[in-house]
């Protein structure tokens, strides 16, 4: 049965003020008492008409207590009656929080210690809203996580085993057929380990698994190392490239092999995406005495403002290209953005008709455990 608060409460307040009221009578007849003895006591020739009055006296006495009780008692009600309603809509919030009704808020009217209640109740409410749309997010992460991994992990191992299985059941095909289909095998068995070498590393940066090695490097020579091993990818995909950098070296604290892939993932992205442009152009410029960035610009499609925000989750390209012809993990932006987050930075993009930037801010030194960039 459900409970009514604001009648319990008023039938509690009125059993407690019989209660009291009753206590009260006790002593005021046990005072009265002890001064009706001694005023017999000091005079034994009392008349009969003064006695009954000093009966009717106290009995008046009494009556006047007991009325002057229930005025109290119904004016205290009266003010109090707007705290004990606010009091009810309190408890009902309470009991309706209790059931898993976090989305209606609690409206009191009063601007004493109830309203405070019920604002701190209706804070505890968006937070809890807040910690279960977390938690349905999370679960759908997860279960979109799983359909990828299966997904991208199906499909190159589909085909290394049809191309295999046609080589051991067909014993007309020809040699070089069979070497070609080897071949194939081969490089999706490529793309195979490296998805999974991109989901080790991408599971071990989001947990915070992957030890650092921080030294003191050159960016500058690291970045034209990586253009250099990337120059057959540009040529394979004839895509031109420029490297601009506002300073001939730049001495900085970062691991060197998450840096070189965090440069690597980037350029990459900027070679499937913007092989149309047919140029990316990469640019390193140090930004005063501790800062420096690196923007990698291509010029292929332009992205689209409600979609900027996705490009660094894992797995996005599953909704933009899977069945495209762009290869790739998916989770290379990802990695990419936890990298920049290890090393205290943060990545940016923009994307107009002036070409797709990505830009990396970093500092030249760091505090590994306190310091963030650009708070």
């Amino acid at each position: 049965m459900k409970n009514n608060f604001l009648k319990n409460f008023y039938l509690r307040f009125l059993v407690n003020v019989i209660i009291s009221s009753i206590i009260f009578f006790i002593i005021v007849i046990f005072f009265i008492y002890i001064l009706f003895i001694s005023e017999i006591g000091v005079s034994r020739n009392i008349l009969d008409t003064r006695q009954f009055a000093v009966n009717e006296n106290f009995l008046n006495l009494l009556l006047s207590f007991f009325l002057g009780i229930i005025v109290f008692t119904i004016t205290f009600i009266l003010l109090e009656r707007k705290k004990y309603k606010n009091i009810d809509l309190i408890y009902k919030g309470i009991n309706r929080i209790s059931n898993g009704n976090i989305n209606e808020e609690i409206i009191v009217d009063s601007d004493d210690e109830i309203s405070i209640m019920a604002e701190n109740l209706n804070i505890m409410q968006i937070k809890l809203q807040e910690i279960i749309e977390r938690d349905r997010e999370s679960e759908r992460q997860k279960n979109e996580l799983i359909t990828n991994i299966a997904h991208d992990l199906r499909t190159p191992l589909t085909s290394i085993l049809g191309y295999l299985e046609i080589i051991e059941t067909n014993k007309k095909i020809t040699d070089e057929k069979k070497m070609e289909y080897i071949s194939i095998a081969y490089n999706k068995s490529k793309r195979l380990e490296t998805l999974i070498d991109d989901l080790f590393a991408f599971t071990k940066l989001s947990f915070g698994k992957l030890p650092m090695n921080l030294l003191r490097i050159d960016i500058v020579k690291l970045i034209n190392q990586l253009i250099e091993e990337l120059y057959p990818l540009f040529e394979k995909n004839k895509i031109d490239y420029e490297f601009k950098s506002n300073v001939s070296s730049l001495d900085v604290l970062g691991d060197p092999k998450l840096l070189a892939r965090l440069f690597d993932n980037l350029i990459n992205n900027a070679i499937k995406y913007g092989k149309d442009g047919k140029k990316i152009i990469i640019t390193l410029f140090k930004d005063g005495d501790n800062s420096y960035y690196v923007s990698v610009v291509n010029f292929g499609e332009i992205i689209s403002d409600d979609i900027k925000h996705k490009l660094f989750e894992k797995f996005y390209r599953a909704d933009k290209s899977r069945n495209s012809n762009v290869s790739g993990t998916g989770l290379g932006l990802a990695i990419a953005k936890n990298i920049a987050e290890l090393h205290k930075g943060r990545i940016e993009v923009n994307s107009d008709k002036n070409g797709t930037e990505f830009k990396v801010l970093l500092k030249v030194d760091f505090d590994l455990e306190n310091e963030n960039l650009y708070e």
